[in-house]
């Protein structure tokens, strides 16, 4: 198969069509609007011709007109590899051979120096790479840009990041133009500073409220590119992992859960890396005995010892919830730095 649309992509489909179609067809089949388009895939690109009667039937039903082709190669979008902007994106391509050839640069665009220093990067093994190309109609933008689900410089899961720009979205990506920036909080009105720019208050609502609802659909934060045309319709571009956040602890859900409070303990024996299996089991152990040293009860020690992300944690959550203890735990915790007790101090002032 060549050439496969949108709305018939799964995950299943994955080595056939990468990573960028299947976050395309993920989001059709959670019912965001995308424009139409279709994917030209990987079996035609180990083929190393462009099967261009495919191409350009597919084009025809699409209703030729200006379209966006972009790379969607099979190590794109992972989990734990993004490769935005690694690999080419050719806009505005309008009729069949201008499309034929932005489908060839596409594919050059693979054995690029960014894409391959990428790859090294992550430790990627580029032996059984394939392209494949999404091709879908042009989206004439009043604003465009990128938005982030959860706070990808903090780490803060109940904030919806955004940087928007008047016309194509390009500007956020290269970053060769300055960016309406906002920060938006989970909960409460918008800040006065954030009705700015070339998004209005009603928009920035409306972006919040999809980028839930597709974190929601895909199961994890997510990297959306998204555009409004001259009508203010919400068009979504493109849809991501984000593979920065450090993982958080299983079961919990900080958009809809109760706060929880951890402390790392690895920085208490100067381990600032995360640390092996074993060297986990060894800090679990040392830690354990020190609970029940100061009488703390056994059946409470392991609930109590969280392993996040090769670190392991302490929950004080029920520390600094217990009537008796609560008041007590900056005094506990200030033998580990005058930074941590604020830190606790500061967890005390919320009401929750």
């Amino acid at each position: 198969m060549d050439v496969i649309d949108l709305a018939h992509i799964t995950s299943a489909t994955t080595a056939l069509v990468g990573g960028k179609a299947v976050g395309l067809g993920a989001l059709l089949s959670a019912g965001e609007r995308v424009p139409d388009g279709f994917c030209l895939t990987t079996e035609a690109y180990r083929s190393g011709a462009v099967p261009e009667r495919a191409v350009l039937t597919a084009y025809e039903h699409l209703g030729g007109g200006p379209v966006a082709v972009r790379s969607s190669a099979t190590a794109e979008d992972l989990p734990d590899a993004s490769f935005a902007g690694q690999q080419d994106t050719v806009l505005d391509v309008e009729g069949g051979d201008a499309l034929l050839e932005a489908i060839r640069q596409c594919w050059d665009s693979v054995h690029g120096e960014r894409a391959v220093a990428y790859r090294a990067g992550q430790g990627l093994e580029t032996g059984d790479l394939a392209m494949a190309v999404v091709v879908q109609r042009m989206i004439a933008p009043a604003a465009a840009g990128v938005m982030f689900t959860a706070n990808p410089l903090t780490g803060t899961r109940t904030e919806t990041v955004i940087d928007a720009v008047p016309g194509l979205g390009t500007g956020v990506v290269d970053g060769t133009m300055d960016t309406d920036h906002y920060v938006l909080p989970g909960q409460g009105p918008l800040p006065r500073t954030q009705e700015h720019g070339c998004l209005s208050p009603d928009q920035l609502r409306e972006l919040q409220a999809t980028g839930q609802r597709v974190q929601r659909a895909l199961g994890s934060p997510q990297d959306i590119e998204f555009a409004y045309d001259a009508e203010g319709t919400l068009w979504l571009l493109q849809s991501r992992p984000i593979t920065t956040l450090f993982p958080l602890p299983a079961g919990t859900d900080p958009v809809q859960g109760d706060p929880r409070v951890y402390m790392e303990v690895g920085h208490m024996q100067g381990l600032r890396r995360p640390v092996t299996p074993m060297g986990v089991s060894v800090l679990r152990e040392t830690t354990r005995r020190w609970l029940q040293i100061i009488g703390v009860d056994d059946a409470v020690v392991d609930p109590f010892l969280v392993e996040i992300g090769g670190r392991l944690f302490m929950d004080l959550t029920g520390l600094v919830r217990s009537p008796r203890l609560h008041s007590r735990v900056p005094e506990m915790v200030q033998v580990y730095g005058p930074a941590v007790a604020r830190g606790v101090r500061r967890v005390l002032d919320d009401p929750r």
